[in-house]
């Protein structure tokens, strides 16, 4: 059974197994040797690395020296180009200001316009007074994203999830979201409604 630590940068208290606050949304970073949440590089109790919470550390030899390696091999050997790795999903701002998406439920009388980058959270961002009634959306839950694609839904660590199309979205990773698909917010089904001109597509969630 899982306890509690607090978070390092919201002070909140939540589980001592999460890998994201689900108050303020920050990856958590914990000590590689007393396991104690902390910010920035190294534990401010032992002064050991901070590590993503839920990695386990490597071994300090190769830490600290890296591997080893034949210095006759290494001279021979040719220089060799590291792969790339793909460009992540750029967020870019609606190319106009209007651009909105509308959220929407007629059976708990929800209506919300989000604009890019708006936070949907019970306690954080624009809409928490419309959102602070449902207990199961985490503080700050997700945020929807003007993207070169279109619009994305990006979970922020929630604690009970964000699903599109029955699978739950990987915290901090936007998802384009496409006309006929299902996304959920914990256990409120709203519908997006895309305001601007250009994208009259409707997408269900939930």
């Amino acid at each position: 059974m899982s306890g509690l630590m607090q978070c390092a940068s919201c002070k909140e208290n939540i589980d001592d197994d999460s890998r994201f606050c689900d108050q303020c949304g920050v990856q958590i970073f914990v000590c590689s040797l007393c396991g104690r949440p902390g910010m920035g590089k190294r534990c401010i109790f032992d002064g050991k690395e901070l590590i993503p919470a839920g990695t386990k550390p490597s071994s300090q030899t190769e830490h600290l020296q890296g591997p080893q390696v034949d210095p006759q091999k290494q001279q021979s050997a040719p220089p060799q180009s590291l792969p790339q790795a793909p460009p992540p999903l750029q967020a870019q701002p609606p190319a106009a200001s209007g651009e909105k998406i509308k959220l929407s439920s007629a059976s708990l009388g929800i209506t919300i316009e989000a604009s890019h980058g708006d936070i949907l959270g019970r306690s954080k961002g624009p809409f928490a007074g419309t959102l602070g009634r449902f207990s199961h959306i985490s503080g700050t839950h997700c945020k929807v994203l003007k993207t070169a694609v279109g619009w994305s839904i990006e979970d922020m660590g929630s604690t009970n999830g964000t699903f599109y199309n029955n699978s739950r979205l990987a915290p901090n990773s936007p998802v384009p979201v496409q006309s006929g698909f299902s996304v959920k917010l914990a256990d409120i089904d709203l519908l997006i409604t895309y305001a601007s001109a250009d994208s009259g597509a409707t997408v269900r969630i939930g």
